[in-house]
């Protein structure tokens, strides 16, 4: 009798109409489970909206993801694209780490603000000043360090001879001119005084073009309508002609042997003029061995602006600033 009790037990303890049946996980299930909790730790769950907070050389403060990223493929953008942040510096508290002093990282990260807000109706955003030449310094090799410097000094491409209502100019980070009329532009830096020493342009469908440089504190950039010489024919200026495939200066043309250009070449100017590659090659050099190009004697100087005289399209890229301010003629290493 006290076996059958147990019996009666057991079969109870299998199976009961009033209790649920437990279901057994599919493999089907395990697997969108984990796919959703996979998603939800990826970078793409990393929102733009997100705030983070960051504790920067010991001070406390706030600041958007898509601030910190606004400058595309700069080190800052890549650190907190949500990507790394398991892997970034935290105090102890969980802050973002940055080991940078306020008095820097702040004037970078309000200026990133202005430019998210900025509109037609109010004064441009300008770059930070520092009225101390030392600070400068340490704020350049900082924005240098992010690879910001391209964000926060942005080139700039302005015309300087022709008709406005021709000609239609794109700002960074993908500078560039569509003109239906001929036109000459420059491009410089704005809020520092660190010059361009060396750019590269991508011709689309161009009529003619010069590419080349103007003295700075002689060329006149003021707007000119109407008739011009453009870049290499005015006076303090040199060009790399692609039209006729050669170098123009002051209008005076030197062939150079096997140049031609067509839509997509690629062209590049190093060290203000002293080395021109056309898609790789190198078709002039101040510095080679043989005596077929000599930069200009009054153009051997920092104060050189990039400038193009042209119809048509291109692209102006790569472009890389002297490491010397022109203010206070100061290396910043």
């Amino acid at each position: 009798q006290r076996q059958r009790g147990l019996r009666e037990g057991r079969r109870r303890l299998h199976y009961s109409p009033h209790l649920p049946a437990m279901k057994r996980s599919s493999p089907e299930n395990e697997e969108a489970a984990s796919s959703t909790e996979k998603r939800q730790r990826s970078p793409s769950f990393q929102q733009p909206s997100d705030v983070l907070h960051l504790n920067v050389g010991g001070t406390l403060t706030a600041v958007l993801r898509r601030t910190l990223t606004s400058i595309e493929g700069s080190m800052l953008a890549s650190r907190f694209s949500g990507r790394w942040d398991d892997s970034l510096e935290k105090d102890r508290d969980g802050n973002f780490f940055i080991d940078q002093p306020i008095g820097l990282f702040q004037p970078m990260i309000d200026y990133l603000r202005a430019k998210a807000c900025e509109t037609m109706l109010a004064p441009p955003v300008t770059s930070p000043e520092f009225d101390d030449v030392r600070k400068l310094k340490d704020f350049v090799r900082m924005v240098e360090y992010f690879g910001m410097t391209a964000g926060i000094y942005p080139t700039e491409l302005e015309m300087c001879r022709g008709e406005i209502s021709a000609s239609k100019i794109s700002g960074h980070p993908h500078l560039g001119v569509i003109s239906s009329e001929y036109a000459t532009f420059t491009l410089e830096t704005r809020g520092h005084k660190r010059p361009i020493r060396s750019f590269s342009v991508i011709l689309g469908d161009v009529e003619k073009i010069e590419i080349g440089l103007v003295r700075a504190n002689h060329f006149v950039k003021k707007l000119r309508k109407g008739d011009h010489r453009g870049v290499g024919m005015e006076r303090y200026t040199f060009c790399l002609d692609c039209s006729q495939g050669g170098l123009l200066y002051e209008g005076s043309f030197t062939k150079l042997d096997g140049l031609s250009t067509e839509k997509g070449t690629l062209i590049r100017c190093e060290n203000k003029g002293e080395r021109w590659l056309v898609n790789g090659q190198v078709v002039a050099s101040s510095i080679a061995l043989e005596d077929s190009f000599h930069l200009p004697p009054d153009l051997q100087q920092y104060s050189l602006i990039p400038a193009f005289s042209g119809k048509g399209s291109w692209q102006v890229c790569e472009v890389e600033l002297d490491p010397m301010i022109s203010d206070h003629k100061t290396s910043i290493s």
